[in-house]
């Protein structure tokens, strides 16, 4: 049973206390599972601001679970925890980016998210953004086999178009990749040292870095 003195304080407008209730519902620990009155509590908390409640909730409202789903609360909910590097509310706001479920599809952002909460420990986000990225993967090898050999191009989410064989190799074994710095996107190769590198311009064949539009036709 949940305790009396966490029970007042909850009933007394506590935000972690209403939280630390809504869990126990939840997960069934300390009072019998009761997702509807889970739901009830975070929302108490969440009304107040309090992150994690915002997250639990906003999972709650994305599945429907014990509450009406309502897809624009729960991607304001998850991004505001998000926003704050909550790995929970990465995890599932990835997942949602995955599928486009209350968010245009977007598999690069699915990717990023997942990482993060990977590094931060989230159980499961190692092995999504693994699969995730293995998709990209092979969706980008398809498209740079199948545009021109002639400019080296990258767009603000990816590499577009290689500029000769050497580097579409290099590319599709990535052997050199592409990353998102401080200064905006960019190729990560090596230098003549063999230390990683960002690239100014092709090593085989010299042709510039082009930054051009993702949804550019070709």
């Amino acid at each position: 049973m949940v305790s009396d003195k966490l029970l007042i304080e909850a009933e007394g407008g506590n935000p972690e206390a209403q939280y630390q209730i809504g869990l126990n519902l939840l997960y069934g620990t300390d009072s019998p599972k009761d997702t509807a009155a889970a739901a009830e509590w975070f929302s108490k908390a969440s009304a107040q601001g309090f992150l994690p409640a915002r997250r639990e909730l906003g999972i709650l409202l994305a599945s429907g679970e014990g509450v009406e789903p309502n897809m624009t609360m729960a991607v304001e909910y998850l991004s505001q925890a998000a926003d704050n590097l909550d790995p929970s509310a990465l995890y599932h706001l990835g997942l949602m980016y995955e599928v486009g479920t209350g968010v245009e599809k977007d598999l690069q952002k699915c990717v990023r998210m997942l990482a993060y909460a990977a590094e931060m420990g989230y159980p499961g986000a190692d092995i999504d953004a693994e699969r995730v990225d293995a998709i990209l993967t092979a969706e980008r090898n398809r498209k740079l086999r199948a545009r021109p050999i002639l400019h080296l191009m990258i767009s603000d989410v990816d590499v577009e178009a290689a500029c000769c064989k050497r580097m579409l190799d290099d590319l599709l074994e990535q052997d050199i990749v592409f990353i998102d710095t401080v200064r905006g996107p960019a190729l990560l190769g090596e230098d003549e040292d063999g230390m990683d590198a960002v690239l100014e311009r092709c090593p085989y064949c010299g042709a510039p870095i082009q930054l051009i539009s993702h949804d550019r036709q070709f």
